[in-house]
């Protein structure tokens, strides 16, 4: 009984200090999936009449797979392709930020408390996940900030960011 105090203590302390980890750890979450795309509001891409594709598919790069992702590696680590439908070119590779991506946009606490997750594909752009209607920061000064209604945003380099709703 003891014991089971001790715990349950240990656990209150915890919570109070802010130590527990989110319930929802978005970076167990599958990114492979169909998606409606859309561009968020005052962006480049919209400000200049861009039309977003028409969907975007998220598929992990397989031994099968690889040959038709230019830039993919089977031995670079777990990789994504994500497809523009209705766009010309091929899929695009995508790889799990690393440390200094997260620190380079002031998220490293978000990374390790499981609340962001991203992806990126070079110097082009980035995806990342995020709790369904998450406030991020970003920018120079974090003076910048994005809503993500749906949990998973991107950003395209020169166009601006986007936001992907899954589709059923």
């Amino acid at each position: 009984m003891a014991r089971v105090l001790v715990i349950a203590a240990s656990a209150l302390v915890l919570a109070a200090c802010g130590a527990t980890r989110p319930a929802k750890d978005v970076t167990a979450q599958s990114w492979s999936g169909d998606y409606r795309f859309q561009w968020q509001a005052n962006t480049q891409a919209m400000r200049r009449g861009l039309p977003a594709p028409e969907k975007v598919q998220i598929r992990p790069v397989t031994a099968v797979s690889v040959k038709d992702v230019p830039g993919a590696r089977l031995d670079n680590g777990p990789q994504w392709a994500i497809s523009f439908v209705g766009e010309a070119g091929k899929p695009l590779p995508l790889r799990p930020f690393k440390a200094d991506g997260y620190r380079d946009f002031g998220w490293e606490q978000q990374r390790a408390s499981g609340q962001i997750a991203c992806l990126e594909s070079g110097a082009f752009m980035f995806l990342c996940r995020v709790p369904a209607g998450a406030t991020v920061s970003f920018g120079r000064s974090d003076d910048e900030q994005l809503t993500s209604k749906t949990g998973l945003f991107g950003v395209i380099l020169h166009q601006g960011s986007f936001e992907l709703t899954p589709l059923e």
